[in-house]
């Protein structure tokens, strides 16, 4: 490892700690948590896209808007996982930092270590893995953490644990398989529920209407794609509003 990835491990580490404490208050598991304090901090588009390499992104504009998108296609676990990495940059944390890293390094670190606190993976993995042998330790850990496969195996190495070649190179399809091998049950974080919400947005639009700037249909086509549920449901209104108004016609 170069002086510059190393660097990067240690303050994307670091600012990990300082994160648990500021915004989870302690260190646990927070999991499905992240995306709800990303909620709280920024503008966050869960988008439906059909790219499996494409995970999510942040956005910052001169306005001092900032935007998150997070790819709902992706299985729960790893849309988790890419929360805490963009959680990094929104927290700009790279702004604090004079010397030179990878911040793309530096982003993943912080968010292995931020879903994956180094106290409770060291607890847990040397009594989990002799009580329950290595793999399925793993599998227990990623479960807890609700973080990827992939991702406990590489956290496990970074902490300096005890971890058998033959299981460090497993990808997450191959994890997955390891479940059934093993007769553990499935998970649903190994899957995807694809969805599309932009809630700032949507309530911009909800406004709009509240103050009679805009009809239910025209909010309707607006969020067809960004929201399509939302879409639907000012859809339906708006045809009962006009079958209600042709039924006053009528009498």
């Amino acid at each position: 490892m170069d002086k510059i990835q190393y660097k990067s491990e240690q303050v994307g580490e670091a600012f990990a700690y300082q994160a648990l404490f500021e915004y989870f208050g302690a260190e646990i598991f927070i999991g499905p948590g992240l995306e709800l304090k990303l909620q709280e901090l920024a503008n966050v588009i869960f988008q439906d896209v059909p790219d499996s390499e494409y995970y999510g992104a942040t956005v910052r504009y001169k306005t001092g808007e900032t935007f998150v998108g997070i790819n709902t296609q992706q299985p729960l676990r790893i849309r988790y996982f890419t929360a805490a990495h963009e959680l990094w940059h929104l927290l700009e944390f790279s702004e604090m930092i004079v010397e030179e890293i990878n911040h793309e390094r530096a982003a993943d670190r912080f968010a292995a270590a931020l879903m994956m606190p180094a106290s409770l993976i060291r607890l847990l993995w040397e009594r989990l893995r002799k009580d329950f042998g290595n793999e399925k330790a793993v599998i227990m850990i990623a479960d807890m953490a609700s973080a990827p496969y992939e991702a406990v195996v590489r956290r496990i190495k970074e902490l300096k644990l005890n971890i058998p070649s033959s299981i460090k190179k497993y990808s997450e399809s191959e994890w997955i398989n390891q479940r059934k091998v093993l007769r553990l049950t499935e998970s649903p974080l190994d899957k995807a529920f694809p969805f599309s919400q932009f809630k700032k947005y949507e309530k911009e639009l909800e406004n709009s209407i509240q103050k009679g700037k805009l009809s239910n249909m025209e909010a309707a086509s607006k969020l067809a794609q960004v929201s399509p549920d939302i879409a639907k449901e000012y859809q339906q209104e708006a045809i009962k509003k006009l079958n209600a108004a042709q039924e006053e016609d009528q009498q």
